[in-house]
């Protein structure tokens, strides 16, 4: 957890399941993540917050949207809400294992 000092916040260390989605809106789910992320390619995805994202494709070279000052595609959007709204600061998919960053401990609790 963040503040412990035994796990960085950008390691993607805990394998997700369908629990990690049990509150996401459809059509979020693991299933829609690994597609989306084997549609474009993609190694990781890194939340550095205030909505700042890298994404990096399996040869670890960045993705970008197609045109200067476009968005991604709307379903790494949808990724993108998701890791906010959960406070994941990375997931990453190798070797066909999805897996994510401890969740962040919301400060206020």
């Amino acid at each position: 957890m963040s503040g412990t000092g035994t796990e960085p916040a950008f390691e993607a260390s805990i394998e997700m399941n369908e629990e990690d989605f049990e509150f996401a809106t459809p059509p979020m789910s693991k299933e829609f993540v690994i597609q989306t992320f084997e549609k474009y390619d993609l190694r990781h995805i890194v939340l550095f917050g205030e909505d700042m994202f890298y994404v990096s494709q399996q040869d670890m070279e960045p993705f970008h949207p197609l045109y200067v000052k476009s968005s991604y595609p709307d379903d790494i959007e949808l990724i993108f809400d998701f890791m906010t709204i959960e406070r994941i600061h990375k997931i990453e998919y190798i070797e066909g294992v999805l897996k994510r960053s401890p969740i962040e401990e919301h400060p206020d609790i």
